[in-house]
């Protein structure tokens, strides 16, 4: 038989143990919110360095459009600038021509 000691430990053994196990699976429950939220968190962080690449993409590609237009039309330009001055001058063009051959000519030997 038991004694009222040993039925008091009894009782305070189940509800420690009960006690234990309620904190246990709110361990539990804290844990797998943590883990959703962790979950969330990185995938947010992916998501906002994925924007700002394609961001960063899209601004490069615009400075890139811009420069090489800008520099097709600087070109146009010369090449306008350098037809305006053969028709004005062929003869002089043309003595130009020939002095830059011969000069790369001179080079490659």
């Amino acid at each position: 038989m038991m004694n009222v000691t040993d039925e008091l430990k009894s009782a305070e053994t189940k509800q420690a143990y009960d006690e234990f196990a309620t904190d246990f699976q709110k361990l539990r429950e804290d844990i797998t919110a943590l883990k959703a939220d962790l979950a969330n968190l990185t995938q947010q962080s992916a998501n906002d360095a994925k924007s700002a690449v394609k961001e960063g993409l899209s601004t490069a590609e615009d400075h890139t459009r811009e420069a090489v237009e800008t520099a097709a039309d600087e070109l146009q330009e010369i090449q306008k600038q350098a037809e305006r001055a053969v028709r004005k001058k062929p003869l002089s063009a043309l003595a130009g021509a020939l002095a830059i051959g011969y000069f790369v000519a001179s080079l490659r030997r």
